[in-house]
This record gives C-alpha cells, structure tokens and sequence, in this order.
C-alpha cells in the first residue's frame, strides 16, 4: 500500500468499529495530534498522544465527546512517504447537542506501511463551540 492507502485503511477501520486493525497500521513511537498539540482540560480532542495506544485514545476520547456524521473526503493527495487529505465534516456534540461543522485537512506521514506521524486540521473555535466551552 502506498502511503494515502495506508491512512484510507487506517480511517475506514476507525470509522468501521475495527480499532484493532487500525492499530496495527500505527507505528510503535508514532505521534498523533488530533488538533492542537497542547492537551486541554475543557478539550479532550487537544493533546499529544504517542503510539498505538495514544492513537487509541485519540479516537476513545473523540467518541465520548461527537456523535460521527458526515466526513467528506473532497481529496487525497499521496506524496511519497506524506498523505495529505482535506475535506468537510459534520458531527454532534454529545454534551451539547449541538452541530460541530467544519473544513479539515489531515496530514499524515508513513514509512514501512505504518502511520508514524498524524495531525488533523479543523475550526477549533467551531469545535470548542459545539462543546459549549466557548
């Protein structure tokens, strides 16, 4: 697999309820930043996490805190070891109930077919919103 087929797999078994096989596509000393890389109190989707099991609780803490709706893949971009994705999403805050709806951009880098780096791009201001912390 090249490296956007990686991450294609890696997300489709995230969103297919088959943590286990998208862990196995994580590097042991990968780094996953699923917003901003400083950790947040109010905000369990801000952070650094490392590794299979931080990619784990990446997605363990997006599912405590959204309700997964849309997620439009408008591109996808492989670059050799860098796969770039950018899109549209809508989710539900489940705290709030209220709609979580922005643009995003992932990039990801992968070497030997294993996710070894991971940032997700999106409207932290719309996020922190939806979560009724702003």
């Amino acid at each position: 697999m090249n490296s956007i087929q990686t991450v294609q797999t890696f997300l489709d078994h995230i969103f297919n309820a088959r943590m286990q096989e998208a862990l196995a596509l994580v590097a042991g000393d990968a780094i996953f930043i699923p917003t901003r890389p400083q950790s947040s109190a109010t905000i369990p989707l801000y952070g650094t996490y490392r590794g299979p099991e931080g990619a784990a609780q990446v997605f363990t803490n997006f599912a405590a805190a959204l309700k997964p709706g849309l997620f439009n893949v408008e591109a996808a971009l492989d670059l050799g070891e860098h796969a770039l994705m950018y899109g549209q999403l809508r989710h539900e805050a489940l705290a709030s109930g209220r709609q979580f709806v922005s643009d995003w951009a992932l990039i990801c880098k992968v070497r030997q077919g294993l996710i070894t780096h991971y940032h997700f791009y999106e409207d932290t201001a719309a996020l922190e919103q939806a979560l009724a912390v702003a």
